[in-house]
């Protein structure tokens, strides 16, 4: 039996493959439409598409599998945290600052953008020593959103 499968293995971080990219846009809608009421839900349900097909194949993208599901997902474009998306159903169990210390590892700086409505995300990043450069406006969508960089200490 797959170590990777066994019920008693904690959660684990990989690599993303490809044929994991339409159920981690789905996690990716799922979860901005939960974090993001203040943007148009049309908006987000529009650019899944582009999530898979798109943005996914063009990063480097790390998985959370827990439970044999994938929990939560990072991608990256360099240096730039591109997203970081957990499972609403599976928020608060330490996730997110896994796939954070993924990506952290064996990089010195991530820069990420983070939208300054998004309360909950902003003092996660906050907590995992990101630190606030400045506001600007996203295009997008109109909405205000913090630029957060994290440098190795």
């Amino acid at each position: 039996m797959d170590d990777r499968s066994s019920p008693n293995r904690g959660p684990f971080i990989e690599k993303a493959s490809s044929d994991q990219f339409p159920q981690l846009a789905r996690l990716w809608l799922e979860a901005s439409l939960a974090a993001h009421a203040f943007v148009d839900a049309a908006y987000w349900t529009a650019n899944k598409r582009a999530m898979e097909e798109q943005y996914l194949p063009a990063s480097e993208v790390h998985v959370c599998m827990a439970d044999g599901e994938a929990a939560g997902f990072v991608a990256m474009a360099g240096d730039y945290l591109a997203a970081l998306f957990v499972d609403p159903s599976r928020q608060g169990h330490g996730y997110g600052a896994m796939l954070l210390d993924r990506v952290k590892s064996d990089r010195n700086t991530v820069t990420l953008h983070v939208f300054a409505r998004n309360e909950r995300a902003a003092a996660f990043y906050r907590k995992q020593n990101f630190e606030p450069q400045h506001e600007q406006i996203d295009e997008a969508t109109g909405e205000r959103e913090i630029v957060m960089v994290w440098r190795r200490a």
